[in-house]
């Protein structure tokens, strides 16, 4: 018999042979539930990937960490980008409130120290004085039975550029010279309409006190550039005829419904003082965004770091699926 015989023979031998057969089969397992030794060394023997062993992520921590610190939760989490997203909201809240606040302050001691400068209650007293004789005087007028404003010596030595350096017996002055005007602003009116004034000089110093001598034109007469006479050292709004000057009445209206008798100074005064106001409110309201961004990137990193250990809990509940080759041999 020769050599290719055999082999031949050899061949049909173990095609025909049952307990020679091969058999080729995939077989699939399913992860362990648990991480335990023999979980393992099942892994390992069958050839699909171990459970993952990352620990779950503490939903607290991360809501926390960004409540303290817009992006700290969402870099616990190992999520970079919403990290540099949540602190970059941040800085840029910080910097806008940092930037609009400084602005406002300085724009209100801007605005103080103008109305300290240019503003005056003694000249405003002097003239609501002059105001109530020519009340009196208008046909038909409403009489006002204000006594005359008595300015103290002292005040006129007060100055008003300086509060921080006024005696006892100044700010007490000031503070009587404005009770006196308040009393007399209670019973003068405007003669184009009749109405009393509506609003009375706050006390130096209050916020009110330079919101109004910019705001209502029944101050306008306080500033400096507003048109007066000067008699015996002194501003008056009658001449040496006994004259009313027209800027008596600083609510008299021109034809196109402008305040002719309104000198600039209370206008840029009140520009600025708005303009100052608006940068503290925008301020103001982005503290309030704060306590949004650092709620909402708290909740974001709290939601992240639960939807990261509900993963970890699916795969280990469904677990990981792989194909496994294994050739038998029987003889």
């Amino acid at each position: 018999m020769g050599p290719h015989t055999v082999r031949y023979a050899v061949f049909m031998a173990l095609l025909v042979m049952p307990v020679g057969a091969v058999r080729a089969q995939v077989l699939q397992r399913e992860a362990p539930l648990t991480h335990t030794p023999a979980t393992l060394r099942a892994a390992l023997e069958y050839g699909y990937p171990a459970p993952d062993l990352q620990a779950g992520q503490s939903v607290p921590l991360a809501f926390g960490l960004s409540a303290l610190v817009p992006g700290a939760g969402q870099a616990y989490n190992n999520d970079w980008i919403k990290a540099s997203v949540a602190a970059a909201a941040e800085l840029s809240l910080l910097w806008a409130w940092y930037s609009w606040r400084s602005k406002g302050i300085d724009g209100r001691d801007g605005y103080q120290a103008t109305a300290h400068v240019h503003w005056s209650p003694v000249r405003y007293a002097l003239w609501l004085n002059d105001y109530v004789t020519y009340l009196n005087t208008l046909p038909g007028g409403i009489p006002v039975g204000a006594e005359p404003i008595v300015l103290d010596a002292s005040l006129f030595g007060v100055d008003l550029s300086q509060p921080d350096a006024w005696t006892q017996d100044q700010q007490v002055a000031v503070h009587r010279l404005i009770l006196e005007i308040r009393a007399v602003e209670a019973l003068v009116y405007h003669p184009e309409t009749g109405a009393r004034f509506s609003h009375q000089l706050p006390f130096f110093g209050e916020q009110q006190y330079y919101e109004l001598v910019g705001k209502y034109f029944q101050f306008a007469p306080g500033w400096d550039d507003y048109v007066f006479l000067i008699r015996d050292g002194l501003p008056t709004w009658v001449d040496s005829d006994g004259i009313f000057i027209a800027s008596i009445d600083p609510e008299q209206t021109a034809s196109d419904g402008s305040k002719p008798n309104v000198s600039p100074r209370f206008y840029a005064y009140a520009e600025r003082h708005a303009e100052a106001n608006n940068f503290l409110r925008r301020a103001s309201r982005v503290t309030a965004l704060f306590f949004v961004n650092h709620l909402l990137a708290a909740a974001e990193a709290a939601i992240s770091a639960k939807l990261h250990n509900s993963r970890l809990r699916t795969r280990a509940e469904m677990g990981q699926q792989a194909p496994v080759l294994r050739l038998e041999y029987r003889f």
